[in-house]
């Protein structure tokens, strides 16, 4: 082959992994917007399963559009999506009180779901302020209880950063978890006095 002929071909190459970075970005963003819009709803009570199984099928088309790409799968548009989906999963299954669905249920990496773990605790903390503003300090209990075991279960990840970056996260949940059971003991102090 000629010299322009290695350039032609690598440059086709190169230009379609581009347009599949682009994909994996735009599609990326538009499913960490469904997911936020589907936190929000569980936050207000409105549930909205159909818009969380439409974020399951975005990411699953997302996965096979990208098949050719596995950089891209792994990389870091498509790993914030899958983040932010096990987040919006894992936090919808806690609050109903059901057993939390594995990665490969989700089609996610296991990366993704470790760290929607950790994120689904600071969700769950809203949950539980909400409920002491409302003096609901039984369904306040509940949101703990459930907190603290899913902190606990995160603190056992024992990973090197470059795998997964999971210390931060865990830093984070341990700071929420300090801060929920003071805002709890207050709450049940004043309870009392009242």
């Amino acid at each position: 082959m000629q010299l322009m002929e290695l350039i032609s071909e690598v440059e086709h190459v190169l230009s379609d992994e581009e347009r599949a970075s682009d994909l994996a970005f735009e599609e990326s963003r538009k499913i960490v917007r469904k997911t936020k819009k589907a936190i929000h709803g569980l936050h207000l009570g409105q549930r909205d399963p159909e818009l969380i199984d439409s974020i399951s099928s975005d990411i699953a088309g997302l996965v096979e559009a990208l098949a050719g790409y596995p950089r891209l799968v792994f990389g870091a548009d498509v790993g914030s999506a899958m983040m932010e989906f096990a987040e919006t999963v894992l936090y919808d299954y806690s609050l109903q009180g059901r057993e939390l669905p594995s990665y490969a249920d989700l089609e996610i990496t296991p990366v993704a779901w470790a760290m929607g773990l950790a994120d689904c605790i600071g969700e769950l903390r809203r949950d539980m302020l909400t409920a002491l503003v409302n003096d609901d300090l039984n369904r306040a209990e509940e949101l703990f209880a459930t907190m603290d075991e899913l902190c606990d279960a995160l603190m056992t990840f024992d990973i090197k950063d470059s795998v997964a970056p999971l210390r931060r996260k865990q830093d984070i949940a341990r700071g929420i978890m300090e801060r929920s059971r003071a805002d709890l003991a207050t709450a049940k102090i004043m309870s009392k006095v009242q």
